[in-house]
């Protein structure tokens, strides 16, 4: 059976700290033949790469916030070739990691359109030029030496990927909270085998 790492983090409620990550999305990885890791990434680092290395895939998630180690993950699982899905957090990670740039924006809860580039995988995985997504963010990415896949109508980045790896694909927006979502998710297990 195959392994997918979820990297969580540390995000605040209550004026308190928790680790972990919203439940829909290990929801999503239910639906498949997979073994689910659950790796915090406020571990120490060689831990999280022990953990990662045990895995055929990861899955950065979203958050509030990321740290110096998301960086080292992210150019870790680039050199080792490890099927990854970044979402939200996870995606602008990943643009930062390859020069991108934060930016703040206003997509809080937000549902919208996203322009797929016909060259994407993202159309070849979705087979649409536009779809409408939930975008729930604070910041995104302006610029990164990936790939672009897709943009929303005011300009934002929402896809990113390099289709020399087996799969490296991050979306802004959260698929496990669309009802196409699983399409990404459905190319993301397959890149496994």
């Amino acid at each position: 059976m195959k392994k997918v790492g979820i990297i969580i983090r540390s995000f605040m409620e209550n004026d308190k700290e928790f680790v972990g990550c919203k439940k829909r999305l290990i929801d999503a990885f239910l639906a498949y033949d997979v073994e689910l890791l659950i790796i915090p990434i406020i571990l120490p680092f060689n831990h999280v790469v022990d953990l990662v290395s045990m895995c055929d895939g990861v899955v950065i998630g979203g958050g509030d916030k990321y740290f110096d180690e998301d960086i080292s993950l992210i150019h870790y699982l680039y050199q080792k070739n490890i099927p990854t899905l970044g979402i939200c957090l996870g995606m602008q990670i990943m643009g930062i990691a390859f020069k991108g740039i934060e930016i703040k924006t206003t997509h809080h809860d937000k549902k919208h359109i996203v322009n797929i580039y016909p060259s994407s995988l993202l159309y070849k995985i979705t087979n649409k030029k536009s779809c409408f997504v939930i975008s729930r963010h604070h910041s995104a990415i302006k610029d990164t030496i990936l790939d672009i896949g897709a943009i929303s109508t005011d300009g934002i980045i929402e896809e990113i990927e390099d289709k020399s790896k087996k799969f490296f694909v991050g979306v802004q927006w959260h698929p496990e909270d669309n009802k196409k979502g699983d399409l990404i998710f459905d190319a993301f297990i397959k890149s496994l085998y």
